[in-house]
């Protein structure tokens, strides 16, 4: 997904420079479209959402529960006639991880319980892109990447796990602009939390994750 980006910023980039100049910022008289974002926009958000299922493509606990709410910033790095790609920084200050455990239950040999254990979290993405299609549309499609961490408040998924865990996620949806300045986000990722292998348990955590989001433009 990062290739991917780094191509598109170069393709963005080449479609720029065959662009007529004109000021910095939002490009409201352009051709195509009034909601066009320029270079050195700044855009202000705030978004959350949480998953519904639980692929185990990388991670191997099922059944898990991932929620969050996060603040974004992100500035336009390049632009072109129809793409622009934004550098993204999210601060999470809240986050919420379930996942089931199972335990003897008592007197021994009458059977196993399950029942589901939950972590609170924040952390931050300081390593994000996000690419944007039909830059010039009210609507506008994008794909996305993005890298941190979480810090828990406690270990998981137990004692011998780790409190400090990486998150990395990859996906994609849609930015619609109400206003030269405002935007909703409706989107999907792909979320991976786990402590890379730096505590004696790593189980790792999937998340198919959707979000709503809405965003200032300055």
């Amino acid at each position: 997904m990062f290739g991917i980006l780094v191509l598109s910023a170069h393709a963005a980039c080449a479609q720029a420079a065959t662009e007529a100049k004109g000021v910095e910022g939002f490009d409201a008289q352009s051709a195509g479209g009034p909601f066009g974002l320029e270079k050195k926009v700044n855009e202000f958000g705030v978004w959350g959402g949480g998953s519904f299922s639980t692929p185990t493509l990388i991670g191997k606990t099922e059944e898990t529960r991932l929620a969050i709410v996060a603040l974004r910033y992100a500035r336009v790095l390049a632009r072109g006639d129809n793409l622009s790609l934004k550098y993204t920084i999210d601060a999470v200050p809240v986050a919420r991880l379930s996942f089931p455990v199972f335990e003897q239950a008592a007197p021994p040999g009458s059977g196993v319980l399950k029942r589901r254990r939950t972590f609170t979290a924040a952390g931050l993405s300081p390593v994000g892109f996000q690419l944007n299609f039909r830059r010039r549309e009210r609507v506008q499609p994008f794909v996305q990447t993005s890298g941190g961490f979480l810090y828990f408040g406690a270990r998981i998924p137990e004692e011998r796990g780790a409190r400090f865990n990486f998150a990395g996620d990859f996906g994609g949806g849609v930015q619609w602009k109400t206003s030269l300045r405002r935007a909703w986000t409706f989107g999907y990722r792909y979320q991976h939390v786990s402590n890379g292998y730096r505590a004696e348990v790593n189980p790792g955590f999937d998340s198919n994750l959707f979000y709503v989001g809405f965003s200032i433009f300055r």
